[in-house]
């Protein structure tokens, strides 16, 4: 069951989503942010592609996908929810 959503710049500020009040949106999207690019900088040495990054905790994972915009799509939730929400915001 997905927690909550963003959609984030990859400057880590946020543009639009729905996360729950207890977290801090600032910090919560400039770390998301920050976490894919150390991936996306580490995949690169290996001359990969980063397709998503996935951050497990025992309550729940942190998905981050690029959009086609540009932009991060920050899932709190599963890999189910992650596609379902990435196909809805790249359709926008």
């Amino acid at each position: 069951m997905m927690l909550g959503y963003a959609i984030v710049r990859k400057d880590g500020s946020f543009v639009d989503g729905n996360l729950p009040a207890h977290i801090d949106r600032d910090r919560f999207c400039i770390m998301c942010a920050a976490s894919y690019g150390a991936a996306f900088t580490a995949e690169k040495e290996i001359q990969g592609d980063v397709l998503e990054l996935i951050i497990k905790s025992n309550a729940y994972n942190i998905i981050i996908l690029p959009t086609k915009k540009g932009e991060l799509l920050v899932i709190i939730g599963d890999e189910e929810d992650a596609e379902k929400m990435k196909n809805k915001v790249d359709k926008e």
